[in-house]
C-alpha cells in the first residue's frame, strides 16, 4: 500500500487536479490519497479571519458574501475542468455549495462578535482541504477510480485540543484509522483524505499546523503499514539548498531520516519536519516526487545514512527569527527557572528553535517573529522570579549545514565559520545537534543569502 500526498501546487487548478487523478490511477497498488487545499486558499482563509473582526458590522455581510462567492467560483471552475462525468460534477458542486454555506455562517458570526477564537480559526481553516478532497475524489471517480472523500477525523485521526498545533493521540488514532480505512481499501475504494486537519475526541475540528498535510500522510502510513509514503510537490525532490538563492542547487537522491528532519526543521520547505517521526517509528521510506515530472525518481528518505564524498549534503535557511535574551542574577538562584520558562512557552504553542546559555544568569533562545509578542508577554510574568532584563534581537536568520559525513569530520566547524568570516558575515549564536549531522548558527537577516551562496560553493559545488 502507498500513501500519496499532493500539495497545494499539485491541486492548484482543475487541469492539475485531473493530472493528479491520472497519476493516482497509474499506480496499481492499493493507496490512500492525502491532499492539501488548492494553492493559496488557506492563505485566503487566514486573511479573512484577521480582517473580519476589525470591519464595521454594516459591511461584514457583504464582505463574507463576496469572499464565499469567490471561493465558490474558484472551486466550481476547477470541478468543471477536472470532472468529466455530469452526474459526478453536479454532486460535487452541490457538496461545495453546502460547505460554503456552512463557512458563510461561521464567518458572519466572527464578524458580528468581532472575535475569532483558536477553536473557530481551526474550523475555518479546515474548509480549504474539505473543498479540495471533493474535487480530487470527484476527478478520480470520473476516470473510473472508485474513491470517497474523508476528513482526517473521518479517516480516524484523533488529536488533543491544542487548536492550531494539535497532536495526535496515538493509541486511539491507530485503532480508529485501521478500523475505518482497511475495510474501505480492501473493498477497492481509494480514500481521499484531508491533510492538515483532524478533530479531537469530541469531534471538534483541529489543525496540525501549517505543513501538517505531510504529517497526516506519515501518520496514515504508520498505522496502515504502508510500504512507502510519497510526497508529491512541484520540485524534483529535496535540493542541496533553495534554488531561488543558488540556481545551481543539486538534487539529493537519498537522505536519512535524521538528515531530512534537520533540513525540514531549519528551513527546507519541501517536507514538514513533523512527518519524519511517524515514518521513522514504522521504518517506512518517504519519497519526495515532482507532480510535473513524475518520471524523476526524486529523493528517498530512509533510516540508513548514506555518506557522500562532499561530507555536507545541504545548506538550509530559516528566516524572520528573533533572539530573546534573558538576564538577571536572580536566575542563578531560582531552581528550574529555564524549565519553567520553556514549559510556559510550550503550553502556549510557542516553538523554541535554538537555545544558548553563556552562564546561569543569562539565557538566549530563538523564536519565530510571529511568536515574539506573545513570548514577551509570557516572560514578563517571570520578572519577579529571577529575570531582570528581556532583550530582543530581531530580523535574524538561522543557517544550517547538514550531512551524515559531518560526524567526526575534523576541522569542519572551523572551515564553516572561516567561510562566513571571509564573506564579512558575523555569527551571533552557534549550536550543533547531538546527532552531529548538522551545525546551525544565527546571522543577520540581510546576510542570509550571501552566506548560503558561499557555503554552497565551498562545500557542495
Amino acid at each position: 500500500m502507498l500513501i500519496m500526498k499532493f500539495g497545494g501546487t499539485s491541486v492548484g487548478s482543475g487541469e492539475l487536479i485531473l493530472k493528479t487523478a491520472n497519476l493516482v490511477k497509474s499506480e496499481e497498488r492499493e493507496k490512500v490519497v492525502v491532499v492539501s487545499a488548492m494553492s493559496g486558499v488557506t492563505n485566503k482563509l487566514e486573511e479573512i479571519i484577521k480582517k473580519l473582526p476589525d470591519l464595521p458590522v454594516s459591511v461584514v455581510e457583504r464582505e463574507v458574501n463576496e469572499f464565499c462567492d469567490a471561493l465558490f467560483e474558484q472551486h466550481k471552475e476547477a470541478a468543471e475542468k477536472a470532472i468529466n462525468d455530469r452526474e459526478i460534477l453536479d454532486y460535487t458542486i452541490n457538496e461545495i455549495t453546502n460547505l460554503l454555506n456552512q463557512l458563510k455562517i461561521i464567518l458572519l458570526g466572527i464578524g458580528y462578535l468581532e472575535e475569532a477564537t483558536p477553536k473557530f480559526k481551526d474550523i475555518i481553516l479546515s474548509f480549504g482541504e474539505r473543498l479540495s478532497v471533493l474535487l480530487v475524489s470527484g476527478a478520480l471517480n470520473s476516470i473510473g477510480v472508485k474513491s470517497h472523500a474523508f476528513t482526517g477525523y473521518e479517516a480516524g485521526i484523533v488529536t488533543d485540543s491544542h487548536f492550531g498545533r494539535a497532536r495526535p493521540i496515538h493509541k486511539k488514532t491507530e485503532k480508529s484509522v485501521r478500523e475505518k480505512l482497511f475495510t474501505i481499501i480492501s473493498g477497492g475504494i481509494t480514500p481521499v483524505v484531508t491533510g492538515f486537519i483532524a478533530a479531537n475526541e469530541n469531534a471538534v475540528v483541529t489543525t496540525l499546523g501549517r505543513g501538517g498535510s505531510d504529517y497526516s500522510a506519515a501518520l496514515l502510513g504508520r498505522y496502515l503499514n504502508a510500504e512507502e509514503v510519497q510526497i508529491w510537490t512541484d520540485v524534483n525532490g529535496i535540493l542541496s539548498t533553495d534554488p531561488k538563492i543558488v540556481p545551481e542547487a543539486k538534487l539529493i537522491s537519498e537522505l536519512s531520516y535524521i538528515e531530512a528532519m534537520d533540513l525540514a526543521y531549519f528551513g527546507a520547505k519541501v517536507i514538514h519536519s513533523k512527518m519524519i517521526e511517524p515514518a521513522m517509528v514504522a521504518d517506512i521510506p518517504v519519497r519526495v516526487k515532482n507532480t510535473f515530472n513524475p518520471g524523476n525518481e526524486g529523493t528517498l528518505i530512509v533510516r540508513e545514512e548514506k555518506k557522500i564524498e562532499n561530507v555536507v549534503k545541504a545548506v538550509a535557511i530559516s528566516r524572520d527569527l528573533v533572539i530573546i535574551n534573558l538576564g538577571g542574577i536572580g536566575m542563578a538562584e531560582t531552581p528550574g527557572i529555564a524549565g519553567k520558562i520553556f514549559t510556559v512557552l510550550g503550553e502556549n504553542n510557542i516553538n523554541i528553535i535554538m537555545i544558548s546559555g553563556s552562564s546561569e544568569a543569562n539565557l538566549s533562545f530563538v523564536v519565530h517573529k510571529n511568536d515574539m509578542n506573545k513570548a514577551v508577554e509570557l516572560l514578563n510574568k517571570f520578572k519577579d522570579n529571577g529575570i531582570r532584563d528581556i532583550g530582543l534581537m530581531e530580523n535574524k536568520s538561522i543557517i544550517t549545514i547538514v550531512g551524515s559525513g559531518m560526524r567526526g569530520a575534523r576541522g569542519l566547524a572551523a572551515k564553516v565559520f572561516r567561510t562566513a568570516a571571509e564573506n564579512d558575515v558575523n555569527i551571533i549564536m552557534i549550536a550543533q545537534g547531538s546527532s552531529e549531522v548538522n551545525i546551525s548558527f544565527v546571522v543577520e537577516g540581510e546576510d542570509g543569502d550571501k552566506v548560503i551562496q558561499a557555503l554552497h560553493r565551498e562545500f557542495i559545488e
